[in-house]
């Protein structure tokens, strides 16, 4: 499966093919690096970008992981200003990311990049 594939399908995407994407971004880490960013937060911008205003909760369930993990995954995007966090009115326990203007210019960037090195086909595992 290609990464736009799963990117366009990422409501219905299983974690499986959440943590398949993240093995791909994982073959790049250099490349990744050089972008100052990991494999991990190349993966939730990526998912960002095709999901605006996703929560934090969301996004935990969305990739398999714990909330913790996910909250620190933020933590890192939001000190290099490449996603904001809003807390709703009526409740503030929950909290919707977005990318922000640096954050969508590397995530077109990730997109570019990786998309064109990426298998056409795949299978989760």
């Amino acid at each position: 499966m290609r990464l736009v594939r799963l990117l366009r399908e990422s409501e219905s995407t299983t974690s499986g093919e959440w943590r398949l994407c993240l093995r791909w971004l994982n073959a790049y880490s250099q490349e990744l690096s050089d972008l100052e960013v990991t494999p991990a937060q190349a993966r939730a911008l990526l998912y960002l970008q095709r999901n605006p205003d996703s929560s934090l909760q969301h996004c935990a369930r969305v990739f398999g992981v714990v909330g913790s993990t996910m909250s620190h995954l933020v933590r890192g995007l939001h000190r290099k200003g490449l996603i904001t966090k809003q807390r709703l009115q009526q409740d503030d326990r929950q909290m919707l990311l977005a990318l922000s203007p640096k954050g969508h210019i590397l995530a077109w960037l990730l997109h570019k990049q990786l998309n064109a090195r990426l298998p056409l086909t795949a299978k989760a595992s």
